[in-house]
């Protein structure tokens, strides 16, 4: 196996295996470990597609287009990964214009809604908030177009050596929107833009349509990696945060901070499971085979399911840490340390490296704060009800002593609570189970009881 810096990498690896498979054991195989993908180069523009061979020698040549049990690239383990059926199973559409356009408009709705959040602190000369919603927005975006640029660098090691490198002045100008302006994931949607008009061009050969075919798969599992990553480091520590001020202050800053706090906490949550749905999405889209792609009614279920899986741990968490202080940060510390043994002793063959292990623990066990993400290949079934299990009992836990010691048994917020997270609860439950059991690409193989 291939050492990877970043633990929580670009790419699922793809693995089709027999085609029987386990679908009875209910697995939910995209949510499986992640690895990155090199992108396809262009070797001759008049010759078919050529990939790198399994084995890190000779290249393989694309010829067979109908190739009975496709995989995609992971690292060196490639092998021609279009459908048996047809050439371009996922065709850039009209709706995936739309849904980029969403996701870049959500980025900087979300950004920059923060950053007017954090003017009014300090217009206001509230230091403490200021510090902490400034760092969460400038931390977080360093880290997360810091990941950005080291993928471009990746990528243009990789291209050094092709016919067809990409031209400095891309690379210049890909580097300096991601540093210092802190706009990767809009660059990522940007190209994949670019990439899905490409392989929709008429004037183009057809050995170079497939080659912008295949980066528009590999910008679009990019681009909402990215845009997840920023999720789980910025949106949703910014949204826990407004939370416990607004729980916590006794300041009534004016008119202009009541429209634009919930401007902003209105972004975070949006992004949070906007990102979510566009990273299982795109992940999925990837695999480049049909049966393995989301109905528009299935992104809908997983939408709904997702945000009312996070919507009440981010509630639960900010509440109990205005109520309790650092009693609660203590207990999610641990709770992070349980769940990263926890991924750790799933035996994971990720990486060689035991830096690189703990690192992806780490990182992961943070992930897991807020909701499920499945690491491992197998049974998913009985890891997602070990974790559903654990953070149900923590969810009631942290509703209970809330709303015992709670000050705020007379104001409306005591019975939002008391109604909404429960609610969320339980409409996660019902429509997880029927995302599996009617939506799911593979539902008619998957059982529950």
């Amino acid at each position: 196996m291939v050492s990877i810096k970043f633990p929580y990498d670009r790419r699922v690896k793809y693995e089709v295996g027999n085609e029987s498979g386990d679908h009875t054991e209910g697995q939910d195989d995209v949510d499986g470990p992640h690895c990155r993908q090199s992108k396809p180069n262009i070797i001759d523009t008049n010759s078919p597609l050529i990939v790198d061979g399994i084995d890190g020698s000779d290249p393989t040549i694309d010829n067979n287009i109908n190739e009975v049990n496709p995989k995609s690239c992971c690292r060196n383990d490639c092998t021609p990964d279009y459908s048996s059926s047809e050439k371009y199973p996922f065709p850039f559409r009209g709706i995936d214009l739309l849904a980029s356009v969403l996701s870049i408009v959500f980025f900087l709705f979300d950004v920059i809604s923060d950053v007017v959040l954090a003017e009014e602190y300090y217009r206001f000369q509230r230091w403490i908030p200021f510090v902490f919603t400034i760092s969460l927005i400038i931390l977080p975006h360093l880290v997360l177009n810091a990941i950005n640029i080291s993928w471009y660098y990746n990528d243009y090691i990789k291209e050094k050596n092709s016919q067809r490198p990409t031209k400095k002045l891309v690379w210049i100008l890909r580097i300096l929107f991601s540093l210092p302006f802190l706009l990767g994931p809009v660059v990522r949607n940007v190209e994949y833009i670019h990439y899905g008009f490409k392989s929709k061009s008429g004037s183009l050969t057809e050995s170079k349509r497939r080659y912008f075919y295949k980066m528009v798969l590999c910008e679009n599992a990019d681009a909402a990696m990215l845009r997840m990553i920023e999720a789980f480091l910025e949106s949703a520590p910014q949204l826990v945060l407004q939370i416990y001020i607004i729980m916590t202050e006794v300041n009534n800053d004016g008119p202009m901070m009541q429209i634009v706090r919930p401007a902003s906490m209105i972004g975070s949550g949006i992004g949070v499971s906007w990102s979510l749905v566009s990273y299982q999405k795109a992940l999925r889209l990837s695999y480049n085979r049909k049966e393995r792609k989301l109905s528009l009614l299935a992104v809908i279920f997983y939408y709904i399911w997702k945000s009312c899986e996070v919507a009440p741990r981010i509630i639960l968490l900010s509440l109990s840490a205005a109520q309790f202080g650092y009693h609660m940060l203590v207990a999610t510390g641990i709770h992070w340390i349980l769940m990263s043994l926890w991924v750790g002793r799933q035996n994971q063959e990720m990486y060689d490296k035991m830096r690189d292990k703990i690192v992806h623990y780490i990182v992961i066990g943070y992930v897991l704060i807020f909701c499920f993400q499945n690491v491992q290949k197998g049974k998913t079934r009985y890891r997602a009800m070990f974790y559903y299990f654990v953070t149900f009992v923590e969810n009631i836990i942290m509703l209970i002593l809330w709303a015992y010691f709670t000050h705020h048994r007379r104001e409306w917020v005591y019975l939002a609570v008391i109604v909404t997270v429960p609610t969320c609860m339980l409409v996660q439950i019902i429509v997880q189970i029927l995302y599996y059991k009617c939506v799911h690409p593979e539902h008619t193989h998957i059982w529950l009881c």
